[in-house]
């Protein structure tokens, strides 16, 4: 189980734990959805008239893990959701209505996600500590083994 729990970044392996895999991929789904509502909302000509661009600031940033776009403050309402002002006030960060479901939907996934690996994880503790002491004479024996190949190198070296 320990030989492919983990991926080449160190991660749990999707694949080890076909659970973790689906809900990444879910995950990732729901992201590239939101990004593409965002951008058609950014093409639309509506949208270009309410924005607050003249900062040269992004077009999307992110507040307490909600999308948002810059809105000229007396647009505000008619977007989203308020999440944030600039501190002059002209203008403000707002969640567009299109996405809020959608970034509910995402945080509930990221949720089961996070818990899904936590599960995961207890079941690698439960494995390793059932298994303690074989671990433990494992790391003894290479060990003892490591002592070994380093007095045949220092022998070498000093040709003894």
């Amino acid at each position: 189980l320990l030989s492919n729990a983990f991926d080449e970044e160190g991660r749990l392996d999707g694949v080890t734990f076909p659970s973790v895999g689906r809900l990444r991929a879910k995950v990732r789904t729901f992201k590239r959805d939101i990004l593409t509502s965002i951008d058609s909302l950014l093409s639309m000509p509506s949208m270009k008239s309410k924005l607050a661009v003249e900062s040269g600031g992004a077009l999307t940033m992110e507040i307490n893990g909600r999308l948002v776009i810059p809105v000229q403050q007396k647009y505000q309402n008619s977007v989203g959701i308020v999440h944030d002002a600039s501190r002059s006030g002209k203008t403000c960060y707002v969640e567009p209505t299109e996405i809020v479901g959608p970034t509910n939907e995402l945080r509930q996934a990221e949720a089961e996600l996070r818990s899904e690996e936590a599960r995961v994880w207890r079941q690698l503790t439960e494995t390793i500590v059932e298994h303690r002491e074989e671990i433990e004479g494992n790391v003894a024996s290479l060990g003892q083994l490591d002592v070994v190949i380093a007095r045949v190198k220092l022998g070498k070296k000093l040709e003894g």
